[in-house]
């Protein structure tokens, strides 16, 4: 009996691990009926079948999520403000809280940030409680990315919004796939997209035999605003441009919007994420709305001198619009089969995808089963509530780890 109970465990598990590997987020098993079938049918006749009851009970402790043990990384910022009020929505209380200078532990006074600290209480408190350690990183910054790879190895697993290290190079970024071993998860869904699915979308395609083909994408709402408002004319760059800054859409600094090297990076970890290797942020070739001229002076003489552009911009943009439906949008595109990266403006026609966009992220998928009609995904690809609700949704799929 203790031998037919543990093959069918370990068949159950199997069984219940492959379903949730493919059918990925928002699965269920909600019963175990299917646990005899596993056993061949010679061996029905010398050990009784599981009880209703023994079935349920295994189920239960096999598919029942672990409690989260949670590090909130930033939570004074304003993703960070976010994913706490999402935290409490759904009853997760913090374990601790981190800052750029102090940290609480389980209720503690403000201490020193010490992250191997952290990790230990982190393996300690998850031990006793029988729960899942998990660090949440929803800053900007570099420096807890420098933990990550320990916090792996030590069977921390890591959700993050913070995009740097996986636009970063390519070794530090196999680096941390390396230290991730089962049932330890490395989930940075909101590197792009904000709460979007589009990680995860690509990583079920390649997991279910789909060919990554090409993705195209528009990755930045502040460049997806200003090239919307000088379509047709409306209006002029440097407007857009002042107007977008008015609404709080760019950065202090404009330039850093129109650079591009957001969107950039945002390629590189869709080009890695489908499979390319080699590609490296600095080796890209990044097109600019920044004229030349302006990009070391200040802000002030930034703005100021952006209108000397315009007649410039708007040809360009009515060369492009002379054929009916043709628009001009800021993209990224990863061109796989080619092993090919382009971040700039680009032209596209009437039946492209991203002419439907308007002011959303949307990234086009093609692989060999999708075309040449792609698998497109859209919606609000900022904000502080999608990207915590997504840093939220990953924290949650490390707890249904097996």
């Amino acid at each position: 009996m203790k031998s037919y109970f543990l093959a069918a465990a370990i068949l159950f598990q199997l069984t219940c691990a492959l379903q949730s590997k493919l059918t990925r987020r928002n699965f269920a098993i909600t019963t175990a009926t299917s646990l005899v079938s596993l056993v061949p049918e010679s061996s029905s006749s010398l050990t009784p079948p599981l009880s209703p009851t023994v079935q349920s009970k295994m189920s239960s402790k096999l598919l029942s999520p672990r409690p989260a043990i949670v590090a909130v990384i930033g939570y004074t910022g304003g993703v960070g403000g976010c994913l706490l009020s999402a935290m409490d929505r759904i009853g997760l209380k913090p374990f601790a809280l981190v800052r750029s200078s102090t940290m609480q532990i389980d209720g503690s006074d403000d201490m020193p940030v010490d992250f191997t600290e952290l990790g230990k209480r982190l393996l300690a408190a998850a031990s006793k409680e029988g729960g899942t350690p998990i660090i949440a990183d929803v800053t900007a910054s570099s420096i807890p990315q420098e933990h990550y790879k320990d916090w792996l190895s030590q069977g921390i697993s890591v959700c993050t919004a913070n995009k740097g290290i996986f636009a970063g190079p390519e070794s530090k970024y196999q680096e941390l796939l390396t230290a991730t071993k089962p049932p330890t998860r490395l989930l940075y869904e909101t590197t792009v997209g904000a709460g979007l699915p589009v990680l995860g979308t690509i990583s079920s395609l390649r997991e279910s035999s789909h060919k990554i083909l090409k993705i195209e994408g528009i990755l930045s709402g502040t460049l997806a605003f200003v090239l919307g408002a000088v379509s047709g004319g409306k209006m002029t760059f440097s407007d857009a441009v002042l107007k977008a800054k008015d609404l709080g859409y760019t950065e202090p600094d404009p330039r850093l919007d129109l650079g591009g090297i957001d969107v950039a990076r945002k390629a590189v970890i869709l080009a890695r994420l489908s499979g390319l290797t080699g590609i490296e942020l600095t080796g890209l070739d990044v097109e600019s709305l920044v004229p030349k001229p302006l990009q070391d002076c200040s802000v002030d003489e930034f703005m100021a001198g952006l209108s000397a552009y315009d007649n410039d911009f708007a040809a360009r943009v009515a060369s492009i619009e002379k054929n009916p439906g043709n628009r001009l949008h800021y993209a990224a595109k990863v061109d796989v089969v080619n092993k090919k990266i382009t971040v700039a403006p680009m032209a596209v026609d009437a039946s492209h995808p991203f002419n439907s966009a308007g002011p959303d992220n949307l990234v086009a998928i093609t692989t060999d089963f999708y075309s040449p009609r792609p698998l497109v995904v859209q919606g609000a690809g900022a904000g502080g509530d999608v990207t915590a609700t997504g840093v939220l949704a990953d924290i949650l799929e490390c707890t249904r780890s097996m």
